[in-house]
């Protein structure tokens, strides 16, 4: 071991400030979750998370390692007030950001968006970005973690199945053609039982009767992915709507659930 004199001890290396910004503060939401778990991959960093609606007590408390701000605009200034040495815009529109921002800027891209003034552009998936026209595009797939676990229940110590549905509560999300589809579904499979997580209000009813009463819905909330250790398959079926990640259903495959989607052509 080398004992150096007080004045030549080296001092640690300062932290990298990472500034990430999410539109919606909303942690049910995929952006917000791939933003969670950056700042789980690089515990390294100094971690700040910017929003641009109003923070959910929810998201406060899956984030409360980070420092948190609610912004209308991303602006140079509020970026050096962060005194960020990086900044990650998550899907963030050209209309809710002022370049350049001082910093190098990434704009991690979720869904379908047209190409804006940030420094380096990455994808969350190839599919995606082919669909951007960015065939050989930089893709950062996201770290998921496995979801909470939950100590009462154990797939093996039942017989009846159970399929759930996990998804963000928007109405796109939830199209009035599901009830079709799990009728369908639950005229040919009896035995099974449906659950969903995220579905709206205005849709239960149907959904309920079009599975002949076999079903239970949960509120969306941070937690409810613990639902991935009980259910037997996590299946996700949207006639129009192609997903860009399956962020949901990598979360599925870490519990042991099986995932089951659209088997759709990529363009």
């Amino acid at each position: 071991m080398i004992h150096r004199p007080p004045d030549q001890v080296e001092s640690p290396p300062e932290q990298l400030r990472l500034l990430q910004v999410c539109n919606v503060g909303e942690i049910t939401g995929g952006t917000a979750a791939c933003a969670w778990s950056i700042t789980r991959s690089l515990p390294m960093c100094e971690h700040h998370i910017a929003f641009l609606s109003k923070i959910s007590d929810e998201t406060r408390t899956a984030f409360a390692h980070c420092r948190l701000y609610e912004w209308s605009h991303v602006t140079g200034a509020a970026v050096a007030d962060c005194n960020a040495d990086v900044v990650i815009l998550h899907n963030t529109p050209a209309s809710r950001w002022n370049a350049p921002l001082g910093v190098p800027t990434i704009r991690y891209v979720h869904s379908l968006s047209p190409p804006g003034d940030e420094d380096v552009r990455w994808y969350c998936s190839h599919w995606l970005a082919a669909q951007c026209g960015e065939s050989r595009g930089t893709v950062v797939w996201q770290g998921v973690p496995r979801p909470l676990r939950l100590n009462d229940v154990d797939r093996e110590q039942r017989t009846q199945l159970i399929i759930g549905r996990l998804c963000t509560p928007q109405l796109r999300k939830w199209p009035r053609t599901l009830t079709g589809f799990y009728r369908r579904l639950s005229d040919d499979f009896a035995d099974i039982k449906w659950e969903f997580v995220g579905c709206p209000a205005s849709l239960q009813s149907e959904l309920h009767t079009a599975c002949r009463g076999r079903t239970q819905f949960f509120a969306p909330c941070w937690k409810q992915r613990r639902h991935l250790w009980n259910w037997d398959a996590l299946l996700y079926h949207h006639p129009t709507l192609t997903e860009s990640f399956g962020r949901t259903a990598a979360e599925a495959m870490r519990a042991g659930c099986l995932p089951i989607v659209d088997a759709r052509r990529v363009q």
